[in-house]
């Protein structure tokens, strides 16, 4: 069946908020004091990186807040799965909250605003799933373009956020895999994964 792009020609995302420099300094603290330290000095972009790539807790701390406009309804529903270290405010379709259109007869594409609160770590969880060729490529394009914004914002964190088999190094847990990860673009973005934990 082909894939109708059209109906996601309306859909627009907003990053409404990243973590400050005082969010950022507080999570730097709060991983030096796991080693019996005290910093006041503002983590730079290597820190940022390392810890991001370590997935150490304090990125837990470090809270994003994103909406989707005209998000069709049913990949709406699939962002709802998502559930640790995210939070969801998705526009009711109740007939008695709205009355652009009779809920029990609107289709499953009709758009809604979605609204996310979530950490850093739960960002980089769900790239796992919805970067995935086995996810619908309407919710992948939708958190592409979630990552694309995002970027605009923290560079540094849509470098971590890659599909399970180029994070497993290859591995692909489906039951029915896509072959991705047997092809020359797979090894190419594997690379690049790998050279951000490069020590040397």
């Amino acid at each position: 069946m082909a894939i109708d792009k059209n109906f996601l020609s309306d859909l627009s995302v907003n990053i409404l908020s990243v973590p400050s420099d005082e969010d950022w300094l507080m999570s730097k603290k709060l991983a030096y004091r796991t080693i019996g330290k005290e910093t006041e000095k503002q983590p730079d972009e290597q820190w940022k990186r390392m810890i991001l790539g370590a997935e150490h807790s304090p990125i837990r701390n470090l809270i994003v807040r994103w909406e989707w406009i005209n998000l069709p309804y049913w990949v709406s529903v699939h962002f709802v799965r998502h559930k640790i270290g995210i939070e969801h405010y998705v526009r009711s379709q109740r007939n008695d909250r709205q009355s652009e259109y009779d809920r029990n007869e609107a289709p499953q594409d009709a758009p809604v605003a979605h609204s996310c609160v979530a950490n850093l770590q739960a960002i980089i969880n769900i790239s796992k799933v919805r970067l995935c060729k086995q996810a619908s490529y309407e919710t992948r394009y939708a958190w592409v373009m979630f990552l694309g914004e995002l970027m605009n914002h923290m560079p540094e964190v849509p470098d971590f956020c890659q599909p399970t088999c180029i994070y497993r190094n290859g591995i692909c847990p489906e039951p029915r895999g896509c072959g991705f990860n047997k092809t020359s673009q797979f090894n190419k973005l594997s690379d690049a994964y790998k050279l951000l934990f490069d020590k040397e």
